[in-house]
C-alpha cells in the first residue's frame, strides 16, 4: 500500500493550518471545510496503515516531490520503510502511459512504480488525471498488455468507505460498506 505526495500534504496541512485555529476554538470558514475533510481523510487512511499490519511501500518519485518541503520528506521517512524500485520496466511503462492519454510525467512514474513493484492499493486525491475513469481503462489495459497486476487507485475517502476486518485482517470491499460495518478507526487514536 502507498500514497500519492498529495495524501502525505495533507497531513502537514492538517496540523500547521487547520491545528491552531481549531485548538483556540475558532471555526473553520466555510470554503475551506472540503480542504479540511480532505485533510482528516488523508490523516485516518495515513492512521489505518501505521496501526495495521500492512506492508507500506514508499515511491522514490513521491520522495523526490516532498524534498522540496523538509517537513513533509520526514513525515514521508516515518511513515514507509521500503521503497518500491526504479527499474527500466517502470520508465517504460510511465513513457507508455505518459503517450496513450494526458497524464503528467510524475503521475506516471507513481502508477508506473505501484504497478512494476505489486502495490495493491494506491491512495490519491488526484481526480484530475488518475481517478478518470479513461485512465483508470487505459492503465488496465497498458498493464494487462505488460502481464502486470494495475493497482487499486482510491481516496483516502474512498478507502476508508471500503475497508472491512475479515478474521482480524484488513480487506477492501468491492464497494462501499455501511457506516456500521466499518472498521471502527478514530483519527486522534495516533500521530505518525
Amino acid at each position: 500500500m502507498t500514497v500519492d505526495t498529495n495524501v502525505v500534504s495533507d497531513l502537514v496541512s492538517l496540523a500547521a493550518v487547520y491545528g491552531p485555529l481549531l485548538e483556540s476554538g475558532g471555526q473553520i470558514p466555510a470554503h475551506r471545510q472540503q480542504h479540511y475533510e480532505r485533510c482528516v481523510f488523508s490523516k485516518l487512511a495515513i492512521y489505518i496503515m501505521l496501526d495495521f499490519d500492512v506492508e507500506r511501500v514508499g515511491l522514490k518519485a513521491v520522495y523526490r516531490e516532498l524534498l522540496e518541503k523538509p517537513p513533509l520528506h520526514m513525515v514521508y521517512r516515518t511513515i514507509f520503510q521500503s521503497e518500491a524500485k526504479i527499474t527500466r520496466e517502470a520508465k517504460n511503462l510511465a513513457d507508455k502511459y505518459s503517450k496513450k492519454f494526458s497524464i503528467g510525467s510524475g503521475d506516471a512514474a507513481i502508477v508506473a512504480l505501484c504497478s512494476t513493484n505489486g502495490v495493491d492499493v494506491l491512495l490519491t486525491w488526484n481526480r484530475e488525471h488518475l481517478l478518470k475513469a479513461i485512465a483508470l481503462e487505459e492503465i488496465e489495459r497498458i498493464n494487462m498488455a505488460a502481464g502486470l497486476q494495475t493497482p487499486e487507485i482510491l481516496t483516502p475517502a474512498a478507502f476508508r468507505d471500503r475497508l472491512m476486518l475479515v478474521n482480524r485482517k484488513l480487506s477492501l470491499s468491492p464497494h462501499p460498506v455501511l457506516p456500521v460495518y466499518r472498521v471502527g478507526f478514530s483519527p486522534s487514536r495516533r500521530a505518525p
